[in-house]
């Protein structure tokens, strides 16, 4: 197999080629240069084994083989010194130590001294078996032992209050104090309560005022202005009338309640089969100084760079119907549903796009580019509909009821209901109640459409599970 071969596969099967060669140590290569190991392996004459490393037993037996051989021969002539025996065992001791620390000669025993002519010869037995060395032990198997750390506390008490917006509408507020810290200051408050202030810039008196519960540590805030700069205080009232304030929060900025004037969109293929480094090896002669891997590899995918992989996935060209269709969709209701927080906003699109999927609306989003089936036919058309939505929040623990009907809240105390919305007056009571149930806050909604039409319009479908309110 050539190079241009080796080259041709992917980095798995190359490893799994040299793992059938028996190469060591191609881990940590490049494709390139584990496809250059590859062939200079295969290019070598098959009848030339690979030199491998002895390992100490067989170290062991070719040096107390060469070492008998020697005292025998030395045994031989009696004027031979003694020291030709001890400098073998030294060698031979030496050699031992060199492949493995782990594996130690043992001690040589004293030469025991003759009786026929008085001189220090070693025995045969001696001879035989002064030099065997015990195999070494396998490494032992290491075995994961998990440092327990402890669990996290729920709060570091530093004092700090944190402020985000969640979306246009929503402000999430987090305070790091312990269940002692907060048990304290309800102790010093006038009436053993904890309070959220939220305040607009550049205003002086606080636009809302949270009453938080005993074990609240964070709360969602509903705010009226969309890019708009608010901030927060934690506190409590003293006895002696003055507010002391815990924390203050840093400015948040909620975002605009519209679409992004920045309407453009970069797509970049980057390939799964190819490492980050074999991709940043293609390309590194291509970047720009500070330039990221990605925005490389977008400027170069549009200027037409020749890569080793297939750009983007074909689905066919995207026709003016589709987008027409598309908007109608998703664009105007969508647009009028952005007063609703994200958590609401991604339950609509959920229920709406399960819907059209089941309708078969979706049909021309395939890659075969199958017709849309549940486009008008005829020229000019136009549908409108409403849905009426009611949200808020509350104690997380309350109970809230609409028109009468019970509520589910949510974890942190928000609440959603939509109704269908057809022509009339409709009255709604929105009512919530205390877990104790003795504090009760309410509030009448009304409404009232009227739609005329001209010129022939027709009506988006629905959810069939929404329910009408009842009528004033």
């Amino acid at each position: 197999m050539n190079k241009a071969d080796l080259l041709a596969k992917t980095k798995t099967e190359l490893f799994k080629i040299a793992q059938r060669l028996g190469l060591r140590g191609v881990s940590t290569l490049n494709k390139e240069e584990l496809a250059d190991r590859i062939h200079v392996a295969q290019e070598r004459p098959k009848g030339v084994a690979a030199k491998r490393p002895m390992g100490v037993g067989a170290i062991a037996r070719k040096v107390a083989d060469a070492v008998k051989r020697r005292a025998v021969r030395r045994r031989a002539g009696a004027d031979e010194p003694k020291r030709s025996v001890t400098k073998a065992a030294a060698a031979a001791k030496s050699q031992l130590e060199r492949p493995s620390r782990r594996a130690k000669a043992p001690v040589p025993p004293e030469p025991v001294a003759s009786k026929d002519n008085g001189a220090t010869q070693p025995s045969t037995e001696l001879s035989a078996h002064k030099f065997d060395v015990t195999p070494a032990l396998p490494p032992p198997r290491q075995v994961f032992s998990e440092e327990h750390l402890g669990e996290l506390p729920d709060a570091y008490g530093t004092g700090q209050l944190f402020l985000t917006a969640r979306d246009p509408h929503w402000l999430y507020a987090y305070w790091d104090l312990s269940w002692q810290q907060m048990a304290d200051y309800r102790g010093q408050a006038a009436d053993g309560r904890l309070l959220l202030r939220v305040y607009e810039k550049n205003h002086g008196d606080p636009i809302q005022v949270l009453t938080l519960g005993h074990d609240s540590r964070n709360w969602y805030i509903p705010v009226n202005k969309a890019a708009t700069t608010y901030r927060a205080e934690l506190g409590f009232w003293r006895h002696d009338g003055q507010f002391h304030v815990i924390s203050h929060s840093r400015e948040t900025a909620t975002p605009p309640d519209a679409v992004s004037s920045d309407t453009t969109a970069r797509f970049v293929t980057i390939p799964i089969h190819i490492s980050f480094r074999d991709l940043f090896g293609i390309i590194r002669g291509h970047m720009r100084s500070g330039e990221a891997l990605a925005d490389a590899l977008h400027r170069l995918q549009l200027a037409g760079f020749r890569f080793p992989f297939k750009l983007g996935l074909e689905l066919g060209p995207w026709t003016a119907e589709q987008a027409a269709e598309l908007e109608r969709i998703l664009g105007g209701d969508l647009f009028r549903r952005i007063q609703m927080g994200s958590f609401e906003i991604s339950e609509w699109l959920r229920r709406r796009m399960q819907e059209e999927l089941s309708s078969g609306m979706f049909s021309a989003f395939s890659p075969s580019g199958s017709s849309w089936s549940a486009a008008p036919q005829k020229g000019f058309w136009f549908a409108v509909n409403a849905e009426l939505i009611i949200y808020g929040a509350t104690e997380p623990d309350a109970t809230v009821t609409v028109d009468g009907k019970p509520i589910k809240l949510r974890s942190d105390g928000t609440f959603s209901f939509h109704y269908s919305f057809p022509d009339g007056q409709y009255n709604l009571p929105v009512v919530a109640v205390s877990k104790a149930g003795d504090d009760k806050r309410e509030v009448q909604l009304t409404f009232e459409r009227q739609s005329r039409a001209r010129g022939g319009v027709g009506a988006v479908k629905q959810p069939s599970q929404l329910k009408s309110p009842a009528a004033a």
